[in-house]
């Protein structure tokens, strides 16, 4: 009997591509809107589409990513641009292949007191008025804190000192119940939870940073997709299909608002359609296009980060667009 060989594709479509999909694993940080390319991906079977079966993990703090793609536990990493460059200044490496947003992913929300004639403020006058404030993020050195520390600096304060930090985790219900008992006067939290403190009545946006109101965080890398420089040469392919998997999920965030906000209302089913209109239109302005990086951007994220460490910083190897869609 003559034997019959069946190449690898075809054996896929005759047991179906679920049985030949190549796993990938990733990582992110909460359960931000920010993500909002990955829940849509997910949703909508993009991952399957390109022949992935994803691997999803939650983790509560950029920390946590980030030691998942330094040991590739996970294949990519939703991380911010900081920890590309955190590593980078220590002799480490993780390289960013795609850029999820360009610009921060909160705003500064303030209570009644704070925004009382803000609207009249230029941004040094509202950052000064922040003296003696307490200001929630979501942790200890992280990017909202750098951006407060930044800011705080420039026009004479000091944080910690002049401003007070008080860390409340990834969870919106935190701000909004810090908010409610008086505990904060300000925060940086992920959306949707700056959403939420508006719609309950708590706060408002003191300081827009995802609109581009501050310059030195206008055009900058926020949130990528990161990953080990191993898998560069070892998973080249895999890379290019998870970068197509987030361009495509992109496309529908960027041309296709009605179809995005049904698929994360799905993704946060507890949330009013008001409160996920509202999270939509004010983190849409942050998400990229096409995933493109710059050197530009990523020096202009080093400049306000000023990440410490003894090894100098070789920009072009800490991200590459290599794997973009053509």
């Amino acid at each position: 009997m003559r034997a019959i060989t069946i190449s690898t594709t075809a054996a896929c479509v005759l047991l179906s591509w679920a049985a030949c999909a190549e796993p990938v694993k990733i990582t992110n940080i909460g359960h931000g809107y920010f993500s909002a390319a990955l829940y849509v991906a997910k949703q909508e079977k993009i991952f399957e589409k390109y022949g992935l079966e994803p691997e999803i993990s939650y983790v509560q703090g950029g920390a946590l990513a980030l030691q998942a793609t330094l040991t590739k536990a996970a294949d990519v990493g939703i991380l911010s641009y900081e920890h590309v460059l955190a590593v980078a200044v220590q002799g480490k490496r993780i390289v960013a292949f795609f850029n999820i947003a360009n610009r921060p992913v909160n705003n500064v929300i303030g209570n009644e007191k704070l925004m009382a004639g803000a609207e009249k403020l230029s941004i040094e006058e509202k950052i000064k008025r922040l003296k003696g404030m307490r200001v929630a993020m979501p942790s200890p050195n992280g990017s909202g804190e750098k951006m407060l520390g930044v800011l705080a600096k420039k026009y004479g304060l000091t944080l910690p000192g002049d401003i007070s930090s008080v860390y409340l985790g990834a969870e919106a219900p935190s701000y909004v119940a810090a908010f409610q008992k008086d505990l904060i006067d300000a925060a940086l939290p992920f959306e949707p939870a700056g959403v939420l403190v508006q719609q309950a009545g708590k706060g408002k946006i003191y300081l827009n940073l995802m609109n581009g109101e501050i310059p030195e965080f206008r055009d900058i890398l926020f949130m990528t997709l990161a990953t080990h420089p191993d898998n560069l040469k070892e998973k080249p392919e895999l890379l290019r299909k998870v970068a197509r998997v987030f361009a495509e999920a992109a496309k529908i965030l960027k041309d296709d608002p009605k179809r995005s906000k049904a698929l994360l209302a799905k993704e946060y089913p507890t949330m009013t359609a008001e409160t996920n209109e509202q999270a939509y239109n004010t983190v849409s302005q942050i998400w990229t296009r096409d995933g493109r990086i710059t050197e530009a951007q990523a020096r202009g994220t080093f400049a306000y980060l000023q990440p410490k460490g003894t090894a100098e910083v070789d920009f072009p190897s800490t991200f590459t667009n290599e794997f973009l869609p053509k």
